[in-house]
């Protein structure tokens, strides 16, 4: 299987550090996100189209709308468009397999970021998840100290991606060595405040008072979950703490209005790398390891000098 990686470390919060020299001015790359639904996301498909719009080059955008088999779908109609590279944002690790080896086949590198898929690509770009786990698993701990006996639910990303599974392994790594630490329930949040919000109440109501923390994967989640918080009449910062992972400006304000604990930035722009990455491989550079970017934990000690400072998105 042609599956090609590169080891790099990015700035933690941009990631123009990579240098992005233009090599060719007549590529064509089509670009298939995921889906659209939240800061987060949104903010990654903007950097994105800027950054291969940028160069000159024809971009090809489609978003399957968190849908795996619109997806494949999508990038099907794209290798009959015979692009030069694929950029993909795939919803979930498994079902690329076959459309991935028709890319190979057609002779198009493909460029996927954010999430791993199953099957042949040149090159993976994504955020360390289980490092990002284990860093919000080391803030709760950090928080209550390594004796309070603790109840948490958490509140997951896509079910069958990388990045769902990758973040609960990390925090599990980390709590999982505290009896007194103890995982109440799991419910999906799929990225989504409503979702997010919806799964909250329901845990409420199940656990009630029983419930200390929230691990929300995203920080859409973890407003999702304040929401729901909110609306029975508790105290988000007090009776539950709230931890994320994203670092969006309205996570960062949580924290600042005292409703969220901690989140961990998980960087949206990968737009500059990704072009970084397209000119490596026209200059026939190969990879055998993945690119990651590093993240940054954000607490009530940085949040506002980092909202000041433009951090966010």
């Amino acid at each position: 299987m042609r599956k090609h990686f590169a080891v790099l470390a990015a700035a933690a919060v941009a990631i123009s550090v990579i240098s992005v020299p233009v090599l060719a001015d007549d590529l064509t790359v089509g670009f298939s996100q995921y889906a659209s639904y939240n800061n987060w996301r949104v903010t990654n498909t903007d950097d994105i189209n800027r950054a291969l719009n940028e160069q000159g080059w024809k971009v090809i955008f489609s978003d399957a709308n968190d849908d795996t088999a619109q997806q494949i779908s999508d990038l099907e109609d794209m290798i009959a468009q015979q692009p030069d590279y694929l950029v993909i944002g795939p919803r979930e690790k498994e079902g690329y397999e076959n459309v991935l080896e028709e890319a190979k086949d057609a002779g198009i590198k493909v460029v996927l970021y954010d999430r791993e898929a199953e099957g042949d690509f040149d090159v993976l770009i994504q955020g360390d998840y289980i490092m990002e786990g284990e860093n919000v698993g080391k803030a709760v701990i950090d928080t209550f100290g390594e004796d309070a006996e603790i109840n948490i639910v958490e509140l997951t990303g896509t079910p069958g991606a990388d990045v769902t599974a990758q973040r609960s392994e990390g925090f599990m790594n980390i709590v999982d060595q505290y009896d007194n630490y103890k995982i109440l329930a799991s419910q999906v949040g799929n990225f989504s405040r409503t979702e997010s919000q919806t799964a909250m109440e329901n845990l409420i109501q199940s656990y009630g008072d029983q419930i200390d923390v929230v691990y929300a994967h995203s920080d859409d989640n973890a407003i999702g979950a304040i929401n729901a918080i909110v609306a029975a009449g508790l105290k988000p910062g007090e009776d539950i703490k709230v931890f994320g992972v994203d670092g969006t400006k309205d996570g960062l304000q949580a924290i600042v209005d005292g409703q969220m604990t901690a989140t961990y930035l998980c960087n949206p722009f990968y737009g500059d790398a990704i072009v970084g990455l397209i000119n490596d491989l026209e200059a026939g550079k190969t990879f055998d390891e993945r690119v990651v970017l590093e993240g940054k934990l954000y607490t009530i000690d940085n949040a506002q000098e980092s909202l000041d400072a433009g951090e966010g998105f």
